[in-house]
């Protein structure tokens, strides 16, 4: 008797279909994404650097003429570790040919961001999600407008994007390469943004409390061995910064600057900060020197100003980031009010960041049905643990708009699910980890 075609021979089969299948809708996203941001990227350019942009491109230059990494604001001021060091490392390889290589690396960064998009959505549900997330990531104009600013949430978003596919496929299928992967994922995201580590500690969380109770303490091994793969990566930038300043600084010292700049909470104003309450703190802040002496400062009038707000505090603080977080895009009517988009018509510029508060507002809501009606407890709990240590970190510091992008391809993957699935409904693909 032959063997029959229905064991794993049948099943490669089926695979190798799926894939041939699979392979015309990426490159179709990797064409309307790419097509899209190269095309917005010619409309505004040429455009002026605006805010934490020229930091980055100073540094970058700072770097490539072998000054190190170094910044220099207005006043003289000098800066070694004001920020994580990876956005203004990967720039400086370029920064030299001008302008336009750094956008058109913006650029690409902005395109991988769709497809992992995809990726994170069909890992979490299944194919036709991944489509959708990718498309609306895709057409997405905050997503395409933020792939031609030299800010660094492009690529953090690629990094942690990359990362939480890993922690999702790990929850599926426990390996130690997959757990140490995601690890040094994380680690070169907060050599981007610091905020990566505890969220990796939330995935790693994840993990433990995802798995049954006879395979947490495995869970948690594969937890403790990303959290140190992400600490490696860490490690020798920290050494650095010990080296230079004499203390511990393990990634950068803007933290506590923005902390202190987000408990300025006085005044009948509290939702925002002021711009003379701003300036204040600027000039003391800058009045210093020394880089470590700044950021003493900053953390002592933090400290002084969350006590002298008690005990109303943390009631102003959550919907004040709340209002921050969720609100229109601060970014793009930033670039507009600048006058950054010097050949742009005022018309377009304003079209666009219209469309821009619309299709964010449509994502955050879905997203959030999706979180709510996510069959299985460990699709739901991921998005709450990772989301919820974002929002416990900028309702001790700081919060703007512009910090939720780099979480929209995660809301994104919920949201597809939600508008394809209506979850509640039947047709909802069966519960994520196998470990259920």
């Amino acid at each position: 008797m032959q063997p029959s075609e229905d064991g794993p021979r049948a099943a490669g089969k089926r695979g190798a279909a799926l894939r041939r299948s699979t392979w015309p809708w990426i490159l179709g996203l990797l064409a309307l994404a790419a097509g899209l941001r190269l095309a917005a990227m010619e409309q505004v350019a040429p455009y002026r650097l605006v805010g934490d942009e020229v930091y980055y491109v100073m540094v970058a230059t700072h770097l490539a003429e072998g000054q190190g990494y170094l910044y220099r604001d207005s006043l003289g001021v000098e800066s070694r570790a004001l920020r994580p060091p990876a956005h203004a490392a990967i720039l400086s390889l370029l920064v030299g040919g001008g302008r336009r290589p750094l956008l058109q690396l913006q650029v690409a960064l902005g395109t991988l961001l769709v497809v992992l998009t995809a990726c994170l959505a069909r890992t979490l549900f299944d194919a036709r999600t991944g489509l959708a997330a990718g498309l609306i990531a895709a057409l997405d104009p905050t997503l395409v407008a933020y792939s031609h600013y030299l800010w660094s949430e492009t690529l953090f978003a690629v990094l942690v994007t990359a990362a939480l596919i890993g922690v999702v496929r790990g929850g599926r299928a426990p390996g130690v390469g997959v757990a140490a992967l995601s690890g040094l994922l994380f680690g070169a995201a907060a050599l981007t943004r610091e905020i990566a580590i505890p969220v990796a500690a939330a995935c790693a969380l994840w993990w433990a409390t995802a798995a049954p109770r006879g395979l947490r303490r495995r869970a948690a091994a594969r937890g403790a061995l990303l959290l140190a793969c992400a600490t490696l990566v860490v490690l020798p930038w920290s050494y650095r910064n010990y080296t230079v300043f004499g203390r511990v600084v393990p990634v950068a010292t803007v933290g506590w600057f923005a902390a202190a700049e987000g408990n300025t909470l006085e005044g009948s104003s509290w939702l925002q900060v002021g711009p003379e309450a701003r300036g204040e703190l600027i000039v003391e802040y800058s009045s210093r020197p020394d880089e470590m002496q700044r950021l003493d400062f900053a953390r002592r009038y933090t400290l002084e100003r969350i006590r002298a707000e008690q005990p109303t505090w943390i009631f102003k603080k959550l919907v004040r980031t709340a209002v921050r977080l969720l609100g229109p895009d601060e970014s793009i009517g930033q670039k507009i009010r600048a006058g950054a988009y010097r050949d742009a018509t005022p018309a377009l510029a304003r079209a666009f960041l219209g469309a821009s508060v619309l299709f964010d507002a449509l994502i955050v809501l879905a997203g959030i049905w999706g979180i709510a009606g996510a069959r299985g407890r460990p699709r739901r709990l991921l998005p709450c643990l990772v989301l919820g240590v974002v929002v416990a970190l900028h309702v001790v510091a700081n919060a703007t708009s512009r910090f939720r992008m780099p979480w929209m391809p995660l809301l994104i993957a919920y949201a597809s699910h939600a508008l394809l699935n209506r979850p509640g409904l039947p047709g909802v693909r069966a519960p994520l980890s196998s470990e259920e």
